[in-house]
């Protein structure tokens, strides 16, 4: 159920309710999602449905099917890898460029997110992707770049669904160090477990098609 007297807009909180519920594997893969049954679950009109459907298809999240409706995007090994890749390009160039940014309450916002990923169930994949996903929009947050944090966020949300699919949780054994180096200063060290730490996500698969594609 959506909440009507929010700050939020219509369109925007069906939008969250949604993709909550795709992330929480409410809705398996194969199921079409139609308007109709979206505007009964979240007891809603249609406008804001379709505007919410609307993004999540933008944003690849969804996928339409014509006469039919809407299903979950499932994402191939190969655009996992390319997703991973721009993560890394992305994140570390902002880490490279705009360090000075980050202050000593930032450091101890990412440490705290850490703590919380440790008191994490080892079997709950869920919340640990969850943590993950926390610890990487609250770093580049501190940029302060809006377009930039929405790229990411959209590629967080898509190789979610997948490590959601597979069952496969991320490991934050390099975030702790991270935050460590950058309370430090020492940005350079930080970039370098910044990368490891994104590019560990790389299914086992995935490592053909770099090597299909670089020079003999």
């Amino acid at each position: 159920m959506c909440e009507k007297n929010s700050d939020t807009s219509l369109k925007q909180q069906v939008h969250d309710a949604l993709i909550s519920d795709i992330i929480k594997g409410v809705y398996s893969g194969e199921t079409i999602l139609t308007e109709k049954f979206l505007m009964e679950k979240y007891n809603v009109s249609r406008a804001p449905i379709r505007e919410a459907l609307t993004q999540l298809t933008t944003t690849q999240i969804l996928i339409s099917i014509p006469r039919q409706g809407y299903k979950i995007f499932q994402p191939s090994a190969e655009e996992i890898y390319e997703i991973v890749k721009f993560r890394s390009s992305l994140e570390c160039s902002f880490l490279h460029n705009f360090s000075f940014c980050i202050v000593q309450d930032w450091i101890n916002e990412l440490r705290s997110i850490c703590e919380e990923y440790m008191s994490c169930g080892e079997d709950n994949f869920i919340g640990r992707w969850h943590y993950n996903c926390m610890f990487h929009l609250k770093l580049f947050s501190i940029y302060g770049n809006r377009y930039a944090y929405k790229q990411l966020q959209d590629a967080l949300n898509i190789q979610t669904i997948y490590f959601i699919q597979k069952k496969q949780y991320a490991s934050m054994d390099l975030h702790m160090a991270l935050v460590d180096y950058l309370e430090k200063k020492d940005i350079a060290i930080a970039e370098t477990i910044l990368k490891a730490d994104i590019e560990n996500l790389l299914i086992p698969s995935a490592s053909s098609i770099d090597s299909s594609n670089s020079p003999n």
